[in-house]
């Protein structure tokens, strides 16, 4: 699309708050879907602390990634503070960084 701008975000999650973060992650994803479909959010998931060694072990979630494709650093703004995540005060948005960001090298899976 023309005059889009990709960004990488870092959300970093706010001490202690798991539960929150579980209560609110299907709001999460349902309000992402739309942005995924349009392009505007190319790729989300959670920061660990660590990678479990046991598969059943909830994971160890820090934060969150999230890749955007839009005009200006000031829409991602706009759209992180539409997600549910931030409106349940699970990311730690004084913490967070909008970096603008070219992918150089990619694989589809």
């Amino acid at each position: 699309m023309p005059g889009q701008n990709d960004f990488l975000v870092y959300l970093p999650d706010k001490p202690g708050v798991l539960k929150t973060r579980m209560e609110h992650i299907g709001a999460h994803l349902t309000h992402n879907k739309p942005l995924l479909e349009t392009g505007s959010l190319i790729l989300s998931g959670p920061t660990l602390a660590s990678h479990p060694e046991d598969p059943k072990q909830g994971l160890p979630i820090t934060g969150s990634v999230l890749i955007f494709r839009t005009g200006t650093a000031e829409e991602v703004w706009q759209m992180l503070a539409a997600d549910p995540l931030a409106k349940a005060d699970v990311w730690d948005m004084e913490k967070a960084t909008v970096t603008p960001y070219r992918c150089g090298l990619w694989k589809p899976y």
